[in-house]
């Protein structure tokens, strides 16, 4: 029987250790900087949201207990209606991602739902959720490869799609105000003042359209 000999390198070890060097360094720096040290910046900063999210849950939990204390009322319903609920607000969702979609120029819906719905709930459940959930969804964009300014653009232009079509809704009321229907006044001040409020939305949209284009015309040659 004859012994094995490693081969030698030029330090009179392994000739692998050499090339196991650089791999074992870049080892090192990827396990320390995945494991930062722990300063007291961090852990106050930790602890700041830690406290944050449990005033939320505070504030929120005798809503929430009273919508859970409520749930034995949707029996009363009546099964035909419940279903037509239920469908209408599965369209509505479906009509929500695909705007979402046309607004972030993608052809998946993966990304766009699951962001779509996690920064829904964030909104929904802490008091001033709109800019956590906001922030919510687009870092999930991003970190699904989307780019920085289409996320932003399309997240924007969607928000002033969903102000324009609030704005919009006393429109369908105002037939049946002409038509003498009974209406409270402060209704009614409300349904004019959203009129208002849309006709103004409207004409800066076309506004803003209208500059946009006009910029980009100007801009494309310059460019080229």
């Amino acid at each position: 029987m004859t012994a094995h000999k490693h081969p030698q390198g030029d330090g009179g070890g392994p000739a692998d250790s050499g090339r196991l060097a650089p791999v074992k360094a870049k080892a090192a720096a990827i396990n320390s900087a995945q494991a930062p040290p722990l300063t007291w910046k961090t852990v106050v900063k930790r602890a700041t949201v830690v406290a944050v999210a449990g005033l939320a849950i505070y504030l929120v939990l005798p809503k929430l207990t009273a919508v859970l204390a409520s749930w034995p009322r949707l029996s009363t319903l009546s099964p035909v209606w419940f279903t037509a609920a239920a469908a209408a607000e599965v369209v509505s969702f479906a009509c929500n991602f695909a705007l979402q979609r046309l607004a972030l120029r993608s052809s998946g819906w993966f990304a766009v739902v699951t962001a779509g719905l996690a920064g829904n709930a964030v909104t929904d459940s802490l008091p001033g959720g709109d800019a956590a959930g906001a922030a919510l969804q687009f870092s999930m964009l991003s970190t699904a490869g989307f780019d920085t300014d289409t996320a932003v653009g399309g997240l924007t232009a969607f928000s002033l799609l969903g102000v324009g079509g609030l704005l919009a809704l006393p429109i369908l009321a105002l037939p049946a105000m002409l038509a003498g229907a009974p209406v409270s006044p402060g209704l009614a001040d409300t349904a004019l003042l959203s009129i208002a409020g849309f006709v103004l939305f409207a004409i800066f949209g076309v506004v803003l359209l209208y500059t946009t284009g006009r910029w980009q015309q100007w801009a494309a040659p310059r460019r080229a």
